[in-house]
């Protein structure tokens, strides 16, 4: 193999992992920014569906869960 033709395939396969991504970001810019109350209404019908309390053992998870949720849509808790 030539160097010019590593370098190429170097390039290439550079150009095909990083696409994804900028993509992705890209997507994420366009999309309209709720507020933090549609956020919360949001990740709190998440947690419902996937029937996670807020009392006892599980009350833990419940806010690690929703802290991270929040932190989709670009809130801190």
């Amino acid at each position: 193999m030539t160097l010019s033709f590593r370098i190429f395939a170097v390039l290439a396969a550079g150009a095909f992992l990083a696409a994804p991504g900028l993509a992705d970001n890209a997507f994420a810019k366009t999309k309209k920014k709720l507020t933090y109350e549609q956020a919360w209404e949001v990740c709190k019908k998440e947690m419902d569906k996937m029937g996670i309390f807020g009392t006892g053992i599980q009350a833990n998870e419940r806010y690690t869960r929703g802290a991270g949720c929040m932190k989709r849509y670009g809130y801190k808790i």
